[in-house]
């Protein structure tokens, strides 16, 4: 499985009368093979900017990113994304969106019927994204990300605009199918709460763009926000991430 190794990474905006703000500062993370990592921290600390450029949408001002394979000299690693919104093409059916994204024809029609088994939508194939709810689209959108088998799956935030009941949900869906394919994850979130329950480890971002704490979470799996040691680290969890808040402020 891939790695994601991120070396005194630096990302510098600068205006238009050459002021410049440096979001993101000096940072330095690896996330191995098959491991689940969140990122949280305070608005305006470089979470989602982290993340773009591991997925090679935006350039970063220093340091370097590099998503290594098994195999260093083999192909470069291929990453998926997962958006905050679906972004479902809506003349297309759900098992045509699910096919317009794939790398290789061959066999993926049986992987797109897989995951969309494992998110318990097997049954809207045929169907058009204005004929789904907003819960169901997301989704389709994380069975498109996991069907096209990355080597490394990016998430930005994806249960943000979902309802407390139908976030629940899709983080039991994407434990249970990351428990499966065991795809390396980087996972951008503002909740402290499905941080806990999905990750290996929480890299908290302090304001400026600097890593504040990583925080090890050693607690089997499957898990519940209803499991008492689940609960018990949330709470010890927010308790810290809101202390940095404050001091933010």
């Amino acid at each position: 499985m891939a790695s994601i190794v991120i070396d005194g990474l630096v990302k510098t905006y600068h205006d238009a009368r050459g002021n410049q703000t440096r979001v993101l500062d000096g940072i330095d993370l690896t996330i191995e093979g098959e491991q689940f990592v969140s990122i949280v921290g305070p608005s305006g600390s470089g979470k989602s900017t982290l993340l773009n450029i591991v997925a090679g949408i935006e350039p970063h001002s220093g340091g370097s990113v590099a998503l290594r394979g098994d195999d260093p000299a083999g192909p470069k690693a291929h990453v998926g994304y997962v958006f905050q919104d679906p972004r479902l093409l809506p003349w297309r059916t759900v098992m045509q969106n699910l096919g317009f994204v794939q790398r290789e024809r061959s066999g993926w029609e049986a992987r797109a019927r897989h995951y969309l088994d494992l998110v318990g939508l097997a049954h809207v194939g045929d169907r058009y994204p204005s004929q789904l709810s907003g819960g169901q689209q997301q989704r389709i959108g994380i069975a498109r990300a996991f069907a096209v088998e990355p080597d490394v799956l990016l998430m930005d935030e994806p249960f943000s605009h979902l309802d407390a009941m139908t976030s629940r949900n899709l983080r039991e869906h994407l434990e249970r199918i990351w428990l499966e394919s065991r795809r390396t994850v980087m996972f951008v979130t503002h909740d402290v709460t499905e941080a806990v329950q999905l990750s290996d480890r929480i890299v908290v971002l302090a304001p400026g763009g600097r890593i504040h704490e990583t925080i090890e979470v050693d607690l089997p799996r499957p898990r519940r926000a209803s499991d008492p040691d689940v609960a018990l680290m949330q709470a010890e969890v927010l308790a810290r991430f809101e202390t940095l808040e404050a001091a933010a402020a």
